[in-house]
């Protein structure tokens, strides 16, 4: 093995590696659920798994991802789901390495760095299918663009655009992308008075299939509904409010530094680029950098957007000294004795074992894990004192495992099907507002499911009305007195 190879392999595991992590999204248990439903019943078409809204319209826009994710679950279990979420995660940054310059080394680190940036999206959620879908389209249309793939590949987009509008509602984000690269080169050609013809056919190609994968995006069970339900998502003042990854990012947190890093060594790149970015590039760029400014799960698509552009524009800097030829993998790798190959290998598998521990360390964690992060033994307490048909006012962020385990909850993750109106009087309890007895005699709750020192458990402890019946690190629960009565 080359030393050269030897690295790509290695950057392979450290992706690999990188993604492998615990089953902790609070989304992933209601999911898993509406995968289940999906395959015995159906896709719903409303809320199945709350007492308080279960009249609301429910837009199952994430059908695929939920039925692909339950199958996962089927077949291998929590374990496999991570190894299987970890897998699409490398897949979709070994797509951008494939189209970013100065493979492999130069390449390597620009695209661990967006790896790392995107990072504070990762786990088995349908989110990642947009991370893979966008690397798609940009591996796609880069190709494409530098002549390696003809013109009958752009075909393979409006096919994978019906694909992706029933994996997640961020379809739409290959449109804005096809989009951003028509109009880029339509701006280049008009400002640079370039009149070659290919030039121009090639823009109309581009607007062609943009329209084509609008359209077929319709291809759902929504069908063209879907085409505002985005917006629908983007406008939610509730959502905006409360939902933590919808805000900016902190910069006080050092998760969101690799995102400064990357946005940085963009701009400085241009600065000492040879090459001008071009329109399409600055329309990518900003574009995605101001969107990830303004809410933080918008970073991972900035990340894998910005990645190639960098490395293009770091690799044109680089012209013209000895660094240029290692960066772009031009200088010619001498002829290793048998002795090095045999411990570039020896390398590779030890990296490979370390990294197969690591994945299986991380399985095996797995289950104590969600316990020091979920009501584990708080919900055994409920169903061991049989309980669990009572109404339970919970914490948001534990919605989706109480619905994991057949709980009929108040609310969960699922803020589209609740709506504004209904999260709003939500908050009425969980902020200890003026009027925070309300939602729970309103809708007749007897039991309080909260993260333990919460402001409401606080509230709940001193009142004379509640009485505390189990509680653990993790979770407290309140039930109301024996002579209470909403």
């Amino acid at each position: 093995m080359t030393t050269r190879r030897l690295f790509v392999a290695l950057f392979i595991i450290a992706l690999l590696a990188m993604a492998a992590r615990e089953t902790l999204d609070p989304d992933m248990w209601w999911h898993l659920r509406a995968g289940e439903a999906i395959w015995e019943q159906g896709i719903p078409q409303q809320d199945l798994f709350s007492f308080t809204v279960p009249h609301h319209e429910w837009v199952t826009h994430e059908w695929l991802s939920q039925a692909f994710m339950w199958g996962v679950y089927q077949l291998a279990g929590l374990s496999g789901l991570m190894v299987v979420f970890a897998l699409l995660i490398t897949w979709t940054f070994w797509l951008v390495y494939r189209v970013s310059a100065g493979r492999p080394f130069l390449a390597a680190f620009v695209v661990l760095l967006a790896a790392s940036t995107s990072a504070i999206v990762w786990g088995a959620r349908p989110q990642i299918f947009n991370l893979l879908f966008a690397a798609a389209f940009i591996h796609i249309i880069e190709r494409w663009k530098s002549g390696e793939w003809k013109n009958p590949i752009l075909l393979a987009l409006p096919l994978l655009m019906i694909v992706w509008a029933n994996l997640h509602s961020g379809y739409l984000l290959g449109v804005a992308i096809l989009t951003v690269y028509a109009v880029g080169d339509a701006i280049e050609h008009f400002s640079f008075q370039r009149s070659a013809f290919s030039i121009q056919r090639s823009t109309r190609l581009l607007f062609a299939i943009t329209t084509a994968s609008f359209f077929v995006s319709a291809l759902n069970p929504s069908g063209a509904a879907l085409w505002i339900y985005p917006f629908l998502t983007l406008g939610s003042p509730s959502m905006q409010a409360y939902i933590q990854e919808w805000r900016s990012p902190d910069f006080h947190l050092a998760m969101f530094w690799p995102f400064g890093v990357m946005m940085a060594l963009g701009v400085t790149s241009w600065l000492w680029s040879r090459q001008r970015p071009s329109w399409t590039e600055l329309l990518l760029f900003g574009g995605t950098a101001a969107a990830g400014l303004i809410s933080a799960r918008n970073i991972p698509i900035f990340a894998i957007v910005a990645a190639p552009i960098i490395s293009r524009h770091w690799l044109n800097a680089a012209t013209g000294t000895r660094a240029y030829a290692l960066l772009s993998g031009e200088k010619p790798e001498p002829n290793l004795p048998a002795i090095m190959r045999t411990v570039n290998w020896a390398v590779f598998v030890l990296a490979f074992l370390a990294a197969g521990v690591w994945t299986a360390g991380k399985a095996l964690e797995n289950e104590a894990a969600i316990a020091e992060v979920y009501p584990v033994t708080a919900v055994d307490f409920i169903e061991e004192a049989g309980l669990t048909d009572t109404r339970i006012y919970n914490s948001y962020n534990w919605g989706g495992y109480l619905i994991w385990r057949g709980l009929p909850v108040f609310v969960d993750g699922r803020a589209d099907v609740y709506g504004d109106d209904f999260l709003f009087e939500y908050r009425q309890t969980f902020d200890v507002t003026a009027n925070w007895r309300g939602p729970l005699d309103k809708y007749d709750v007897g039991y309080v499911l909260m993260e333990r020192g919460s402001p409401l458990t606080v509230i709940l402890a001193a009142s004379d009305d509640w009485d505390e019946i189990y509680a653990d690190p993790i979770a407290q629960l309140f039930a109301r007195t024996s002579d209470e009565t909403p």
